[in-house]
Order: C-alpha cells, then sequence, then structure tokens
C-alpha cells in the first residue's frame, strides 16, 4: 500500500511540474537588415520603448522598436569593438568592450562624448546595471569586484571578488538592490543592497529540472520578480524575493519557438525578450495571466 502511494505522489508532483507555462512565444528578431546580420548577440537592454542589443562578433551595438522593427545601428565606423554589454542612463549610452579597460559614454547617435575613467589598475568592465537616480555598477572581469558608480559616473567602492563569486553570469539592478546570477557555485542567485551587504540568495547548480546548468543573464521585473537565463537547460525561470519558483518557459515541444543557448533577457510590461546564441537571434514573449 506505501508503494501504491509512493507512486500516485511521484505521478502527481510530476504533474504539478509539467504545468504549461503561461508565456507564449510572439516572433524573433532575425536581423537588424538584409545589409546588418547578427553574427554573435551578447546582451539586451530595455530604455523606454527602445531595444538596445550588443552584437560583440559584429562589432555592432543595434537599436530596435518593442516590435522588433528597426531604429538605428552603429558600429566600426563610431569606433565600436567587441562590446560587451550597454545600458542608457541620463540620456547617454554606456558601452563596455574586450580590450578597454574604461567605459565609453555616447550620446544616442552613438557619438563619443567622454569615458569613465579605470577606477584601479587592471579594471576589466563587462557586464553592467544601473538603477536610476542612483547610480551603476559594473563587473570587473578579472577580479569579480563589482564596482559602484554614482550617477556622475565617480567611483566610490567595489565588493565581491573571486573569493566570493568564483563566476559571474548576469547582473541586475532594481529598487535599491543588486542580483548577481553565479555560474559555479551555490547559492546561484544573490542579492545585494547597493553597499554591498549581502541579504539573501538561492538556487543550485546539478542535473535535476529543479537545479540550474548555466545561469546567465538575469532580469528583475517591475513587480520584483527575478528572471533567471539558463544557458544550457534551454529555459528562462522566474523567481519571486524569497526564491519560490513564479514561472518558466523556453522549452515547449516546438522547435522553432523552443529557447536555444539563451544568454540574456530583458522585460517590458508583459513581453519578454530574450538573446538565443544557438540561433542568433532575440525571440519575443507575451506572459498571459
Amino acid at each position: 500500500m506505501s508503494l501504491l502511494i509512493f507512486g500516485i505522489l511521484i505521478i502527481l508532483t510530476s504533474k504539478v511540474e509539467s504545468t504549461p507555462s503561461n508565456f507564449y512565444f510572439i516572433s524573433a528578431i532575425e536581423k537588424f537588415s538584409d545589409e546588418y546580420r547578427f553574427e554573435g548577440l551578447s546582451s539586451i537592454f530595455i530604455n523606454d520603448e527602445e531595444l538596445y542589443v550588443v552584437d560583440n562578433g559584429g562589432n555592432h551595438i543595434y537599436i530596435f522598436n518593442l516590435d522588433g522593427s528597426s531604429v538605428f545601428q552603429f558600429g566600426k565606423e563610431k569606433g565600436i569593438a567587441l562590446p560587451i554589454d550597454v545600458f542608457v542612463y541620463n540620456n547617454y549610452m554606456y558601452v563596455s568592450a574586450e580590450g578597454k579597460d574604461f567605459i565609453e559614454i555616447l550620446n544616442m547617435r552613438g557619438e563619443k562624448i567622454g569615458k569613465i575613467e579605470p577606477p584601479y589598475e587592471g579594471f576589466t568592465p563587462g557586464k553592467m546595471a544601473a538603477i536610476e537616480r542612483e547610480g551603476f555598477f559594473v563587473v570587473d572581469r578579472k577580479s569579480l569586484n563589482i564596482c559602484v558608480f554614482d550617477r556622475d559616473g565617480k567611483y566610490q567602492y567595489n565588493f565581491g571578488g573571486r573569493n566570493l563569486f568564483k563566476s559571474i553570469g548576469g547582473i541586475a539592478a532594481k529598487n535599491g538592490k543588486i542580483y548577481v546570477s553565479v555560474m559555479s557555485a551555490d547559492p546561484v542567485i544573490r542579492v545585494f543592497d547597493t553597499k554591498g551587504e549581502y541579504l539573501t540568495g538561492f538556487g543550485h547548480i546539478g542535473e535535476s529540472d529543479q537545479n540550474f546548468s548555466m545561469p546567465s543573464g538575469i532580469k528583475v521585473d517591475d513587480n520584483g520578480n527575478i528572471w533567471v537565463v539558463d544557458a544550457f537547460k534551454h529555459r528562462v525561470i522566474g523567481f519571486n524575493i524569497e526564491g519560490k519558483k513564479q514561472n518558466e518557459f523556453g522549452i515547449s515541444g516546438n522547435p522553432k519557438e523552443d529557447l536555444y543557448y539563451p544568454l540574456g533577457i530583458d522585460s517590458k510590461g508583459d513581453i519578454f525578450y530574450v538573446i538565443e546564441k544557438g540561433r542568433g537571434r532575440i525571440s519575443m514573449f507575451r506572459r498571459v495571466d
């Protein structure tokens, strides 16, 4: 009898875990134009009604409307080479790139107007995040310090380092908190205040469906839910601040709509935009409650 009950519990549990996602694939952005095709997308950022996409392999930054229509692009002619990340702050673009120890500041037409000097020797800027009216945060790819800058771009301090993080997949900032996804150590998701004080963490690396394999991009939506991209398991998982799973999407059984090696994510309202390294595109999903 106990074995029968145990078997029933397993079946019921599997049914709960396999509940269909309330995310639906809308479409995908496959290229900027016939002349400008994606060659190696690395990050994505939404500012107001525009989508900023970094093409590391193609040495370009592309800007789209949120419906996926092309707006503006710039690249080598503006001095862009191997860009890593971009965000918009105070009506300027901030760009980190491979081989540069500073952060470039550009106007909204992609023209260089200044730079954030390295705060210390060996600074290697990578992924970035900003909190409106507070400042921005930059991952030093070499030391894995998270460097804190005020709204005027003045360096304040850093926290973290390789002894704490081991590796960093992504960084997000929202409502006075900094969220970091760690690729090779537990907990996978770590939350700090803007002073670098640890608040909470959750998630584990492992083979089971309950665990992460390669957590990369991370985003916090307007409701405070945390969305984490798991590149090797081809999915996006949403959590509340307590670390309780809220939803999941990406694996639907349709090869044209599934995610394939996703790397980065951002959202606007109920529309989520995910970079897929495996297909070299940006997939758009709608959340339906």
